[in-house]
């Protein structure tokens, strides 16, 4: 299997278990278009029902069609396997048929893993706009989850012990203490390990930076730099901050190290509380301009275009408390030199 066929091969594997991103999804509709012979396979592939829901096991029907399905798949594998040294297809199509139904064999495979091992699976999703959503764990931990954010978690291993979660977006958490079984949150590039305590964590993929700001308790980040896997341990106070690479390409400047700060005693007081977010106060700090849209599509639930380019790596530090969106863009204004035109009944706007 040639490299673009395995990152196909995985990307649908995550879009059957429902964990790809809007980018992953649109990477994948890509890759399809330019191979159309994948087209077909994934097809059979997505005819096996969905998922249960969490707490519904399989029911007779569900378990007779995946089974169906499966055997569908495996004699598309003998038939075409056998196939193809007799060569009675196009010159290129014989290797690529028997590729497509390895692939197909291979998601089925996985798919059917993920769907024996997560009935106890449990995703949270927050929409853009000004709404949180708490979440209660089953080992007594509470998630305030930010608009656009997804809380992926397992009920029965966090019942058992086994405290570990997956986060995308901004969460608030306060984690029961529990010395015996660590509770770990993982972002993607950044892994955060906590023991009882109070942060927030914000990890939007589309930001390229992972932050965390430690309030009460001890927690540990680890990520890697330059290769190598890294711990930082976080006290009261401080924030932590890793930079992603936007884009994984050789030759790219790379991201700036991670940055470790105190936070300033009125910030400190304020967030002993609660983050500011919660209370519908927007804060920002040292971000670009681009970052500071993604922001501000997710808070007002509209979607920016930036036609300046230049805007994008202005860097910006401010609070706004509970203003409306032309409130904020004209308060930007002052600092950063732009126009900007909002179309209500699209919900969209044009900054250049």
């Amino acid at each position: 299997m040639n490299e673009q066929h395995e990152k196909i091969y995985t990307l649908m594997s995550r879009k059957l278990a429902e964990e790809a991103s809007a980018e992953e999804l649109e990477e994948l509709d890509a890759l399809l278009a330019e191979h159309p012979e994948l087209q077909y396979a994934f097809s059979m592939v997505t005819e096996l029902s969905p998922l249960p829901k969490p707490t519904d096991p399989p029911t007779a029907d569900e378990l007779e069609r995946k089974n169906r399905g499966a055997a569908r798949i495996q004699r598309l594998f003998d038939e075409e396997a056998a196939a193809v040294p007799v060569r009675r297809l196009k010159p290129r199509w014989p290797w690529m048929a028997a590729a497509s139904v390895v692939l197909l064999a291979g998601v089925a495979a996985v798919w059917a893993l993920r769907g024996k091992n997560s009935l106890e699976q449990v995703v949270v999703e927050t929409r853009f706009g000004p709404k949180q959503q708490e979440v209660q764990l089953p080992d007594g931990t509470t998630v305030t989850l930010n608009a656009g954010s997804k809380l992926v978690y397992d009920e029965a291993a966090l019942a058992s012990g086994k405290r570990e979660v997956r986060l995308e977006g901004e969460g608030f958490f306060k984690v029961k203490a529990d010395e015996q079984h660590p509770f770990i949150i993982k972002t993607g590039k950044v892994d955060v390990r906590v023991l009882g305590t109070t942060f927030n964590l914000k990890a939007y993929p589309e930001d390229n930076r992972v932050e965390t700001f430690l309030i009460s308790g001890r927690v540990e980040v680890a990520y890697e730099e330059n290769g190598r896997k890294t711990r930082m341990q976080l006290r009261p106070s401080e924030r932590f901050i890793v930079s992603l690479p936007a884009v994984e390409i050789r030759g790219n400047t790379p991201p700036p190290p991670p940055v470790l700060k105190s936070a300033a005693p009125d910030e400190m007081r304020a967030a002993v509380m609660e983050p500011g977010w919660l209370t519908g106060r927007l804060e920002l700090e040292n971000v670009t301009f681009e970052q500071l849209v993604n922001e501000l599509e997710r808070w007002y639930d509209v979607k920016i275009t930036i036609k300046n380019e230049q805007l994008k790596a202005e860097i910006f530090t401010g609070t706004f408390d509970s203003k409306s969106l032309p409130e904020v863009l004209e308060a930007l204004q002052y600092t950063l030199q732009f126009k900007y035109s909002i179309d209500e009944n699209r919900k969209t706007v044009e900054l250049w």
